[in-house]
């Protein structure tokens, strides 16, 4: 993203910026930042810094700024025609126009129409046009041949965690967190969720108590885990983490990076205790568990039966 955003700041400076732009890249690749970004050079060019700009384009609340997403599963025609209205009017503040469409694959025939008319029949000179997308090749082709194309890849886990440790979260979720969303800002609320702090001390300690016999997965579980069973997004973010820390486990003899970078000595040794018929067996069992979570299934009796799954494969 950092080339993109220098390639932009280049190409802004020099007054050659296109009128259309393809952005493309996976989920996490910083596609709405970058565009955030580019935006607040575009309309802040010649002038002091201004943070309260680069808060009203982050809340989309620029005069001069528009931003189109998914009306359900598609954009539609009547969403083209609104902006080519609104483009229409005289502007509340004078200077460049921009607007942003989001999953600009998941726009229907008639409304990439009204947008190519719309792009050909241009209302000022100063209309600057970003489309945002996941999928390139599911973009119709008349609008990619339009357009610039940008494509961003997926930000490594490793630069997330320096950016989150940067910001001075804690170092254990900043190591995990890049693993669960590669959105820096997602990470960033992750890494200071206390939930999640919690889910990864209590990965922590099952690490460390796996070769102690004397513990009762199903009686540890009981006692310590009702709080993983409160909230459904918090019991599923928690089978994500288990998944991460069993995926590790395979990861260490395949001699690959592991994302509990923190637990690599438990890791070693827990990889050496199990076979690997047992880890798969583990993996299975907790994305059975995680598929079922869209069947809304009990949450206490779903983390019963994983307890006593890793009580018996210990």
């Amino acid at each position: 993203m950092k080339r993109a955003y220098y390639f932009f700041q280049q190409t802004i400076q020099k007054n050659r910026l296109s009128h259309l732009y393809l952005i493309c890249g996976p989920k996490g690749s910083g596609k709405s930042e970058l565009v955030n970004d580019v935006a607040y050079l575009i309309l802040n060019q010649n002038k002091p810094e201004s943070p309260h700009l680069k808060h009203q384009i982050k809340e989309n609340k620029v005069a001069n700024m528009m931003v189109i997403e998914p009306d359900g599963a598609m954009i539609k025609k009547e969403q083209i025609l609104m902006l080519q209205m609104e483009f229409s009017k005289t502007a509340l503040v004078s200077g460049p126009r921009l607007y942003i469409i989001k999953n600009v694959e998941k726009m229907n025939q008639s409304a990439a129409n009204s947008l190519l008319k719309f792009m050909e029949e241009p209302l000022s000179k100063k209309v600057y046009g970003f489309l945002l997308t996941e999928d390139r090749d599911a973009v119709i082709r008349t609008i990619v041949s339009r357009s610039q194309v940008i494509q961003l890849k997926s930000i490594d886990e490793k630069d997330l965690e320096k950016e989150l440790l940067a910001q001075g979260v804690d170092a254990k979720a900043a190591a995990i967190a890049p693993y669960l969303t590669k959105n820096s800002e997602e990470a960033e609320a992750l890494s200071t969720d206390p939930n999640f702090l919690t889910m990864v001390a209590f990965i922590e300690e099952l690490a460390t108590l796996w070769s102690d016999k004397q513990t009762s997965f199903p009686l540890y579980f009981a006692q310590k885990g009702a709080f993983l069973t409160q909230e459904r997004q918090v019991f599923e973010t928690f089978l994500e983490l288990l998944l991460i820390y069993h995926l590790d486990l395979i990861h260490y003899r395949a001699h690959q990076d592991i994302a509990f970078s923190f637990l690599q000595e438990q890791v070693r040794k827990n990889s050496d205790l199990l076979s690997v018929t047992h880890i798969n067996d583990i993996i299975d069992q907790i994305q059975d568990a995680l598929e079922k979570q869209s069947y809304f299934i009990n949450l206490e009796l779903a983390l019963d039966h994983l307890a006593y799954t890793l009580e018996k494969k210990r």
